[in-house]
C-alpha cells in the first residue's frame, strides 16, 4: 500500500498531475490521498465527476484502488464531505465525514454525512473515515463489526497534534484488529494560523506502526501490510467477537448521581 503526503493543490488536474510524476514506477495495489489535497473548494457534482474520473484513469494505469483523500461536494444544495473510492472501473463506493469539525469551523459550510464505504478487495476490508471521524471510536467499531481490515483516514492535522493523531491511530488499530492508515496533508496553515506539516503513518493491529513518514516532507511512501497480523490479533484477543454481541452493551448498568 501507498501514503501520499501532499501539499495542497488549487485544483484536481495539478494534483493528479502531481501524484501521476510520483507514482509512475512504483508497485502498489492501494493508494491513500491526504484530505482536501486538492483545495477546499467545494465542487460541482459535475466537477466531483470530473475528479473521479481523472482517478480512475490514474487506477487503471498503476492498477491499484485509490482512496481519493476527501474533498467537499455539493449535492441536492448540501455540502458535504466525500472519500471516493476509484479503481478502474470508477467510483465504487464512498465515505461520508460523519462529523464536520467544530474546531475548525468546518461545521458553518459543511453537513453532517451518513455514509461509511466498505470495499471487498481480495481478501480485504477496506473503508475510509476522514480526519476528525477518528475521534468517535464508535465509527471504526462500526467497521470492524464488518470485518474491515484496514482503515484508511485521510486526514489534515496541525503539527502540534500530530503525536496524537499517532497515537490515536495506534489505538484504532489495536483496539479493533485492523490495520489504520492515515494520510496527511503537508506544508500549509490552518485557519487558526497553526502549521500542517504532515506527519501520516500506518499502524498495524498488534499495536507497532509499519509507516511513519517524517514532518514537512512531501512524496509517495510505500508499506507492507500482512494479513497474517489481523489473523493473528483477532484470534489472539477476540476482541471483535466480544463486540458482535450485543449482549455484552445492553447488559451493562450506567448510574449516574448528582450530588
Amino acid at each position: 500500500m501507498t501514503i501520499a503526503q501532499t501539499r495542497r493543490f488549487n485544483n484536481y488536474n495539478e494534483g493528479i498531475e502531481w501524484l501521476r510524476s510520483r507514482i509512475r514506477d512504483v508497485t502498489t495495489d492501494l493508494i491513500i490521498l491526504p484530505e482536501n489535497w486538492i483545495g477546499i473548494r467545494i465542487f460541482s457534482n459535475e466537477e466531483f465527476n470530473e475528479y473521479v474520473s481523472l482517478l480512475r484513469e490514474l487506477a487503471n494505469e498503476v492498477g491499484a484502488l485509490i482512496i481519493g483523500g476527501a474533498a467537499y461536494v455539493s449535492i441536492n444544495n448540501k455540502n458535504v464531505s466525500i472519500c471516493p473510492m476509484v479503481n478502474e472501473k470508477g467510483l465504487i463506493n464512498y465515505s461520508e465525514k460523519i462529523y464536520p469539525s467544530r474546531a475548525t469551523g468546518e461545521r458553518i459550510g459543511i453537513s453532517n454525512g451518513n455514509r461509511l464505504g466498505i470495499i471487498k478487495m481480495n481478501d480485504w476490508r477496506v473503508s475510509c473515515i476522514i480526519c476528525v471521524d477518528a475521534m468517535y471510536p464508535e465509527l471504526t467499531r462500526l467497521l470492524a463489526k464488518h470485518e474491515v481490515d484496514l482503515v484508511a483516514n485521510p486526514s489534515s492535522i496541525s503539527v502540534d497534534r500530530v503525536s496524537l493523531w499517532r497515537s490515536l491511530g495506534l489505538v484504532r488499530a489495536f483496539e479493533n484488529s485492523t490495520y489504520f492508515a492515515s494520510a496527511m496533508g503537508t506544508g500549509y496553515k490552518y485557519p487558526d494560523g497553526r502549521d500542517v506539516l504532515g506527519g501520516s503513518f500506518v499502524a498495524s493491529p498488534n499495536g507497532e506502526y509499519r509507516l511513519v513518514i517524517d514532518l514537512g516532507i512531501e512524496g509517495v511512501f510505500t508499506a507492507i501490510i500482512d494479513h497474517d497480523e489481523i489473523e493473528y490479533a483477532r484470534s489472539r484477543r477476540g476482541y471483535i467477537n466480544d463486540l458482535r454481541n450485543e449482549f455484552l452493551i445492553s447488559n451493562i448498568l450506567v448510574n449516574i448521581v448528582d450530588t
